[in-house]
């Protein structure tokens, strides 16, 4: 009994860390169409042209498409193995990914080597959130999903520090794959096999057929929480351009690779600062409140952007921009989790589903508007998105917690 007891302490102690650390191999891959874009166009089509720019932008629209499909695979999946073993199956898929990537001779062994490492990100990132919804109170998750979070942010910001550092050539994203990339998601690897306990019997004896179509009925039965994945879907639509900001910033003000890599290491730090403060400010503020009021705040400062005269001018507006926009992250994903308690797994996978989409549809106007209208179109046209997805969730999204105790109120498993 003490020997268990022990485990069980030492399991407590490294479980959000591991989740953070698998967290953070998440979102290493993704860093080369932010900062390398123009570079990998050059690579493919021999010019950095904004037609060829927004065709290769579309990697990110084919990995969205990818994660979408296999994200309805993922809740039979779910039902059937356990969410530690799919958590590493999907750190497995970073690993392949970044090694593809980082050989891959022509744009469409790229696509599919990057729609892999998608699909990884998609089955890692829920389990992670289903596993911190599942073992922690609920006065614990707005801290613990924010401290989680920044394992991504933590990404950017180690992986933009490296770029400015080591890979500041135009071909060198190929190297950044190879040599940062991979190594990070084995490292990932290592730390979910050995730091999130395993269960102790297969989730397929535990739950029936019957109570996952319940579960699935529960969600769709239930207007606030329908919405509410809607919602979550515009809100990842709304910032998906997000991805072209370094590249406006090296077109506009003519800035170099490792300076636009610095910007980006700006827009880190002050997102894991704005994610920290949103995620310990949750319990006192509300969920939904909260989501609400920063983007609201997020999508009228982001089209100034477009129109800053000077460069000091707009790296203030955006820095601004990103801390706020930080805020929600915490708090969605909290109103998300709480709109159905007993079906957390469930609600987390079509939640997946419907980001992919948004992600996709996202990408795909950003890239239209940017061939029709430039870098001007997609900050007005995504800050007005940002403004829409507001307005949905303070009229129709209830916020379940509100009426709750965040001091006593337990888990309920999925």
């Amino acid at each position: 009994m003490e020997q268990d007891l022990k485990e069980k302490s030492l399991v407590s102690r490294v479980f959000v860390p591991s989740l953070i650390i698998a967290n953070f191999s998440l979102f290493v891959v993704d860093i080369i169409t932010k900062v390398f874009l123009p570079d990998i166009t050059i690579t493919f089509f021999g010019s950095s042209d904004p037609v060829f720019v927004a065709i290769t932008s579309q990697l990110r629209t084919l990995s969205n498409a990818a994660s979408l499909v296999f994200g309805l695979l993922l809740g039979v999946l779910a039902v059937r193995y356990s969410h530690k073993k799919l958590l590493v199956l999907g750190v497995l898929c970073i690993s392949v990914g970044a090694l593809g990537c980082s050989f891959a001779p022509n744009l469409i062994f790229m696509q599919i080597f990057y729609a892999i490492e998608g699909i990884g990100t998609t089955v890692a990132g829920i389990m992670a959130m289903v596993l911190l919804g599942e073992m922690l109170p609920l006065n614990k998750k707005g801290a613990s999903t924010a401290w989680v979070m920044t394992g991504g942010a933590i990404a950017n910001l180690v992986g933009t520090s490296v770029i400015s550092l080591f890979f500041v050539e135009t071909e060198s994203w190929r190297s950044f794959l190879l040599w940062f990339a991979l190594p990070v998601s084995l490292m990932a690897l290592v730390a979910a096999y050995f730091g999130i306990p395993s269960p102790a019997q297969k989730q397929e004896q535990d739950i029936k057929k019957g109570d996952y179509l319940k579960a699935f009925k529960q969600i769709f039965q239930k207007k606030s929480a329908a919405v509410c994945l809607i919602g979550n879907m515009l809100r990842v639509a709304s910032v998906s351009g997000g991805f072209l900001v370094i590249a406006f910033f090296r077109a506009d003000f003519g800035l170099s690779i490792a300076t636009g890599a610095t910007v980006g290491l700006g827009i880190i730090i002050v997102s894991i600062v704005g994610q920290l403060i949103g995620g310990h400010l949750l319990n006192r503020i509300g969920r939904k409140r909260l989501a609400v009021i920063t983007m609201i705040i997020e999508g009228i400062t982001l089209p100034l952007l477009a129109f800053a005269p000077e460069l000091w001018i707009a790296l203030i507006i955006l820095y601004f921009n990103s801390f706020i926009g930080a805020f929600a992250g915490p708090a969605l994903i909290n109103l998300t989790l709480e709109q159905v308690p007993q079906s957390r797994g469930t609600i987390m996978s079509i939640n997946s589903v419907l980001l992919s989409l948004g992600g996709t549809i996202g990408v795909g106007i950003s890239g239209l508007v940017l061939a029709l209208y430039y870098y001007t179109g997609v900050f007005v046209v995504f800050g007005l998105l940002i403004l829409a997805t507001a307005a949905i969730f303070f009229f129709f999204v209830e916020d379940p917690c509100v009426t709750k105790s965040t001091e006593s109120m337990k888990p309920k498993p999925s």
